[in-house]
């Protein structure tokens, strides 16, 4: 193993005890991302513009993810805390701005920048966890972090739509800002100071870059992630518009859609953390595209009542969720030296993967139907599994890394 993994082996106890800190800053920013999905119906409304228009939210949300790579090596050079709280900050600056402008293009640059302060926070979270968990643990403590991200759909969301309800979105996004400060606060106070990479060879953005990228594997692990990402973001933009017209769903009702994928990608996660150091991160990641391809493509016959469509998106993010999540920790090995970067740039394929879901996914449902977006969505996961199958093999041994 490279020499840079080795102050990957700090304490258990060292990693537990920041991992609540970890989940409650990532909880705060992941429900400041997903809040904008299933209510961008009720934001369109309120701003009176169309539904397409809206979604230019979150198209431009998704595209401010292609710059990842350009703030990567930051956390290389300056050390992980200083990048997560500029980060935290950010995303609670623009999140509580969101309480005072009106204008379309003033929202859409706000959402924007919520966006640009999670793409500078997460992989720099990511690298902190992968600088210290040795690689054959670390899908099982990455995986935990990840569990932040179905916590605001089961907590974040039933509470923003009922805010949404009493108050507006714009006070939903309010709150988020107010515990943003305290997420904050407690980085502040609770972060080593020390965290900082030793690697200064890498510390300048072209270095970094082809350090990273000289890895062939590199290119095929970020285009899966990219692929998967498009796949769900397809679906993902307009699964709200299509509950709300066909169901007549109201603002809790969607929230606790939102929960019940929350609870899909809690189920995820938690597999992940038991099983994905054990099964292998190759194995899992091949598993999880080849089904969620299979899901995607008979999402189409499941619309028949609210339940059964509810229960397709629970098996789509599933098997989206446990895919995505078993690729950062092998992606955080490929190499030591730029993990940082590396990270970073597999944050940006997944936001541009985002970014064109959520201009086809609008495009697809107003032009021909949500069962034709489920199956654009099931050739995309479909490449994406056919590209990691071919393509991606793990640095570590399956066999290594998988020993319990």
């Amino acid at each position: 193993m490279d020499t840079a993994s080795s102050d990957s082996t700090a304490p258990r106890a060292f990693t537990g005890r920041f991992l609540f800190l970890i989940l409650f800053a990532r909880t705060v920013l992941n429900t400041a991302v997903r809040a904008v999905y299933p209510f961008l119906p009720f934001i369109a409304t309120d701003l009176n513009v169309s539904f397409q228009s809206a979604a230019s939210i979150i198209q431009a949300r998704d595209l401010i993810g292609i710059t990842a790579p350009l703030f990567g090596p930051l956390s290389d050079r300056y050390g992980r805390r200083a990048i997560m709280l500029g980060g935290m900050g950010i995303t609670t600056v623009a999140s509580l701005a969101l309480l005072f402008i009106s204008p379309l293009a003033a929202i859409v640059v706000a959402m924007a920048l919520v966006s640009f302060g999670v793409i500078l926070f997460v992989p720099a979270q990511q690298a902190f966890l992968g600088d210290r968990v040795p690689y054959a643990q670390r899908g099982r403590i990455i995986a935990a972090a990840e569990l932040a991200w179905s916590f605001a759909a089961i907590i974040g969301l039933p509470l923003v739509g009922i805010i949404i309800r009493n108050a507006g979105w714009r006070w939903a996004f309010a709150a988020i800002g107010v515990l943003g400060i305290v997420a904050l606060v407690l980085l502040g106070v609770m972060l080593p100071r020390d965290a900082r990479a030793q690697h200064k060879h890498t510390a300048r953005l072209h270095g970094a870059l082809l350090d990273a990228l000289r890895q062939p594997i590199a290119l095929a692990a970020i285009s899966t992630s990219f692929l998967l990402a498009m796949a769900n973001e397809n679906l993902g933009v307009i699964y709200g518009e299509w509950m709300k017209n066909s169901y007549a769903l109201d603002p809790v009702a969607l929230g606790f859609v939102g929960a019940a994928i929350g609870g899909a990608e809690f189920a995820a996660e938690m597999f992940a953390v038991l099983f994905l150091d054990r099964i292998g991160k190759w194995r899992t990641v091949a598993g999880a595209g080849l089904c969620g391809a299979g899901a995607y493509f008979l999402f189409p016959l499941m619309g028949a009542n609210v339940l059964l469509a509810t229960a397709g998106l629970v098996i789509v993010f599933f098997t989206f969720e446990l895919a995505i999540i078993s690729v950062i920790p092998l992606i955080s090995e490929i190499s030591p030296h730029a993990r940082g970067t590396l990270l970073s740039m597999s944050i940006a394929s997944t936001s541009v993967g985002r970014a064109v879901g959520s201009f086809s996914g609008p495009v697809l449902l107003t032009g021909f139907s949500f069962g034709t977006a489920s199956i654009v969505s099931g050739v995309i996961c479909l490449l994406a599994f056919l590209t990691w199958m071919f393509l991606v093999r793990e640095k570590h041994g399956e066999q290594s890394a998988a020993q319990p």
